[in-house]
């Protein structure tokens, strides 16, 4: 990837004399790396009239979430896990998280493997960097806005299928070594503004779910971003592994119309 595309950054133009949009690739981690351009990207968000985050935090029903994310009754970890694979789980799981698995024993096995990649990461801000640029543009009063709703990401969690779920703890608890490497390669990948190789990233975790997880969403926040930046300019912050790549919204956009210019983050353009 050319080194004036390599950012996180893209103002988004159709019209001359129209202010630009902008759209942003964030992570959902706490960690200080993840922040480096805060401050330039709090300044892009007070140019705009709105800020739109992948869903709309306001409408976010916690109890629901938690409960969505519980095994079908009769069910559970050390049910639907292979004894082996549970007694690593377990170990991994009070060696990053500090509690034993039981305690989360009605869990769907994503809610784990979401849990430790969390904890593997530093939590150095109170907030994820997403929620954070959120807070900002609540705080100074920008219209804010959801591209998917929240009982659309929920349906989306719902197609991801319990086998499927399984399958990737197990190859975690195996090759968690691996899992950890990989994981600290996206976050440097985030670090250095790499959306090609964060999307090849994502793209391989999700496997056979690409269309569901992927491209389908990808297609459907393309559309939505230019229906809202054809009304208002608009600070769009979605994760950065929908940006790149063929069918990635960058390029789905462009498709719509629009022309999108890097914003080299590290030289305040």
């Amino acid at each position: 990837m050319k080194k004036k595309k390599k950012t996180l950054l893209w103002k988004l133009e159709r019209e001359k004399n129209v202010s630009p949009s902008y759209v942003f690739g964030t992570m959902h981690v706490r960690d200080q790396r993840a922040f480096k351009y805060k401050e330039l990207v709090e300044n892009k968000i007070l140019e705009c009239d709105a800020f739109a985050a992948e869903m709309n935090l306001e409408e976010v029903d916690q109890m629901f979430m938690a409960e969505s994310m519980d095994l079908p009754e009769g069910q559970t970890l050390s049910s639907v896990l292979k004894p082996k694979i549970y007694e690593k789980t377990d170990k991994i799981f009070q060696k990053v998280v500090g509690v034993p698995l039981s305690y989360f024993e009605r869990s769907q096995p994503l809610l784990i493997s979401n849990i430790i990649t969390e904890r593997l990461l530093s939590s150095d801000m109170p907030l994820s960097l997403d929620a954070t640029l959120y807070q900002f543009a609540v705080q100074n009063e920008k219209i804010t806005l959801g591209i998917e709703s929240f009982q659309e990401q929920v349906e989306i969690l719902g197609k991801i299928s319990l086998d499927f779920q399984i399958r990737s703890l197990n190859w975690m608890a195996k090759n968690f070594k691996q899992f950890r490497k990989l994981l600290m390669k996206m976050t440097t990948d985030y670090e250095t503004s790499d959306i090609q190789k964060l999307y090849k990233s994502t793209k391989k975790q999700a496997k056979g779910l690409r269309k569901v997880l992927l491209y389908n969403r990808n297609q459907l926040m393309a559309q939505r971003i230019a229906d809202m930046a054809r009304e208002q300019s608009i600070f769009v912050a979605i994760g950065a592994g929908h940006l790149g790549g063929q069918k990635g919204v960058l390029r789905l956009l462009k498709l719509q119309g629009f022309k999108l210019r890097p914003v080299l983050l590290d030289q305040r353009q």
